[in-house]
């Protein structure tokens, strides 16, 4: 018997993860900005000095293998670029207009070319050179307002009367912070294979840009929580007014300080029945028509499809405002606001569905000569209909939650109840009405979770 000897084949390169290049990334992040701290040195070419070295750092850190070529392009785009940055706005502009944000934004060219050139000699993609230059163009965009959301750069004509020019070091390190979050990030991104790093450093620099122009912190959540102590007349709940002469295990009969009237807590689960049905019975045809598989032809597509992007787009709270003008006050005008508010939501969930939906059987209904209708009813809708169910009832319940909200425009429901002891402070009526939700939230929930799971 004879041994045939086989070579040894090399073990196969295990796959690159973004947490192995999560170190590259921040590495190069850093040496940019502490590079814009020399910004005024040598016209910025300092700055791209450091900031070239930090990257090919970071290509070495993440064993991309750079060689001598790749540190000399980056070298010289990235010097080109920072020397055109610091030229452009060597001290605090007049105002942060569109010229200066598009000639800064051109300043970065130089650096998203040879990026693009670099990522290139690595095998990158045409598509995905296209990505780097625009995305090293967009951060170049975005650079400018961040500066002056962090309120590091404070254009002339802003500056209150005496008050001095706070341009400076910060100002060069927070456009470093977002061109390099973007920029590089998106580069690394590209050279390594790894599209959910670009897309991750991309996140953690929109969002906190996001949360600087809105004045977004923790300390200020911390103490904004702390402060719930101090609203007045808040604990503890006031039940004994929420029950009144009712039964304490029975929540229909809890009158709500008016016994006279009918129970809001009713009044709102009846407006989630009737926009629920309603809405999800309107948005069964209209996401049919608004599919790309199932609807009769383009126009009718383009018109279903924007039908449903105009009622999705308004809020429920404004169709309220607009129904209660139009029709008075009371559970009437909730109900309607609520149903376009289920019929927008149930519509766009089940079109996406329906285009996931196997073509297969509505090809083969219509290669027997059936109509299109007959087709889609028969093969498409017996796909769609578990999901269609749950849809349902996730809508009832978010018709729920949000008919305590156009209740305070004065659509009825139990929100009129809490408009009505806002006015007066009662906050320890509020409270108990906002425990009574969520334990009838929480009901309907692990009952609609129950059907859920037996239906898809």
């Amino acid at each position: 018997m004879t041994l045939l000897a086989t070579e040894a084949r090399p073990r196969p390169e295990a796959p690159r993860r973004s947490v192995t290049m999560l170190v590259p990334l921040l590495a190069a992040i850093a040496a940019v900005i502490l590079g814009a701290a020399t910004a005024n040195v040598a016209q910025g070419a300092i700055w791209g000095l450091i900031s070239a070295a930090g990257i090919y750092v970071a290509l070495r850190l993440g064993q991309v293998g750079p060689d001598m070529v790749d540190g000399f392009l980056l070298l010289v785009g990235l010097v080109a670029s920072t020397v055109l940055a610091v030229t452009i706005l060597p001290a605090a502009p007049e105002t942060i207009d569109v010229l200066i944000t598009l000639q800064f934004a051109a300043a970065w060219a130089p650096a998203g070319l040879v990026c693009a050139a670099v990522a290139r000699r690595h095998g990158a993609p045409p598509s995905s050179l296209f990505n780097v230059v625009a995305v090293w163009l967009i951060s170049g965009v975005l650079a400018l307002p961040a500066a002056e959301t962090f309120e590091t750069l404070v254009p002339l004509d802003e500056l209150l009367r005496g008050a001095e020019s706070a341009f400076g070091v910060a100002a060069y390190m927070t456009i470093a912070l977002v061109v390099a979050g973007l920029g590089v990030g998106v580069f690394l991104a590209v050279i390594a294979r790894l599209p959910g790093l670009g897309a991750a450093s991309g996140l953690a620099v929109i969002s906190l840009y996001a949360a600087a122009s809105v004045g977004f912190s923790i300390p200020a959540v911390i103490e904004g929580f702390a402060n719930i102590v101090n609203v007045p007349n808040l604990w503890p709940p006031d039940f004994g007014w929420a029950i009144g002469e009712g039964n304490w295990w029975w929540l229909p009969s809890w009158e709500f300080g008016a016994p006279e009237r009918a129970n809001p807590l009713v009044e709102t689960i009846r407006m989630g029945i009737v926009a629920t049905v309603l809405g999800c019975g309107v948005a069964l045809p209209l996401a049919f028509y608004a599919s790309t598989l199932t609807s009769l032809n383009r126009p009718v597509y383009f018109l279903a499809k924007g039908f449903m992007n105009v009622t999705r787009t308004i809020p429920d709270l404004f169709w309220a405002v607009i129904l209660v003008a139009a029709v008075g006050t009371g559970p009437f005008a909730g109900a309607i606001a609520l149903t376009v508010f289920a019929m927008a939501i149930m519509s766009k969930l089940l079109s996406e569905t329906i285009d996931a939906a196997d073509p297969g059987p509505l090809e083969a209904a219509k290669a027997t000569g059936s109509r299109h209708s007959p087709a889609v009813r028969s093969s498409v809708l017996p796909q769609v209909l578990p999901s269609y169910v749950a849809y349902g009832l996730y809508i009832f319940e978010l018709s729920i939650r949000a008919s305590a909200v156009v209740g305070l425009v004065g659509a009825g429901g139990i929100g009129r109840v809490i408009e009505a002891q806002r006015v007066f402070y009662r906050f320890d009526r509020i409270f108990a009405i906002v425990i009574v939700i969520v334990i009838v939230v929480f009901i309907l929930d692990q009952i609609s979770a129950a059907m859920r799971r037996r239906l898809v």
